[in-house]
């Protein structure tokens, strides 16, 4: 099932919803019997919202709130991950030992980047993003992210920038205190991600290779690369190509 991803222009650059069944912005089946549909319309409670993040400019520093945090703070929960396409800077994590009082003294004198933990991340390194953790985007940084289907972020500093209005965007202080959870260790680098929402796994190949999801479940495919591939399903030849994302096998 290939689907339209729908492009949306920010502040800071680009975020391409690739695959979203999420009523604020669906994904729209571009080919097949279905072709023209809303993925929402065709698989209600899709439990997955995935994005090309484009970083022009850098992000806010944001937290989003996890299933304990979310109905304290009247926002949906979201774990996410990052696999970076094109390096750069990424902040992830609050360094140890940091308080709720130092994340609003450190607001209140523009110092935030003191207290975050910045890491120099290179093409195809993933970051477990859970909820509860103090994270931004840094400047130049692509990356594929995956994420439970929610579209709440908490801004908690926004480094002095100034919104398309010319006035400071709005900042969610109180709830994004509500949502960090300061005992979160600082992520590290790695290749694939499996947690309780999704798992993320990178393949290379030159030859052809089967590549299967778990039963009731279903498989999301992006590539990236120079080359160009086949996705073969059940009596179905799909051209992938770098760059194009591919749903198959829902249950």
């Amino acid at each position: 099932m290939k689907l339209e991803p729908n492009l949306h222009t920010l502040v800071w650059g680009t975020e391409s919803w690739e695959v979203s069944a999420h009523p604020s912005s669906p994904s729209v089946i571009a080919d097949g019997p279905d072709k023209g549909r809303k993925l929402s319309d065709v698989k209600g409670g899709f439990p997955l919202l995935i994005k090309v993040i484009d970083a022009k400019t850098r992000l806010s520093v944001q937290v989003h709130p996890n299933e304990r945090t979310a109905p304290l703070t009247g926002g949906e929960p979201k774990t996410e991950m990052w696999c970076v396409l094109e390096a750069g800077p990424i902040y992830a994590g609050l360094k140890p030992g940091t308080t709720p009082e130092a994340v609003e003294k450190a607001i209140e004198s523009g110092r935030f980047e003191e207290i975050l933990v910045r890491h120099d991340a290179k093409p195809f390194e993933t970051f477990f993003i859970p909820g509860g953790l103090v994270h931004a985007i840094g400047d130049g940084v692509k990356l594929y992210e995956v994420q439970q289907s929610s579209n709440t972020t908490y801004r908690l500093y926004d480094w002095g920038r100034l919104g398309v209005d010319g006035k400071p965007r709005e900042l969610h202080i109180e709830k994004s205190l509500k949502s960090i959870d300061f005992n979160l260790p600082v992520p590290v680098p790695a290749r694939d991600v499996r947690c309780a929402f999704f798992d993320f796994s990178q393949r290379e190949f030159d030859a052809p290779t089967e590549v299967t999801a778990p039963d009731n479940s279903f498989l999301v495919v992006y590539e990236v690369g120079k080359g160009a591939s086949t996705l073969l399903d059940p009596g179905e030849k799909l051209a992938v190509g770098p760059g194009r994302v591919f749903l198959t096998k829902l249950p």
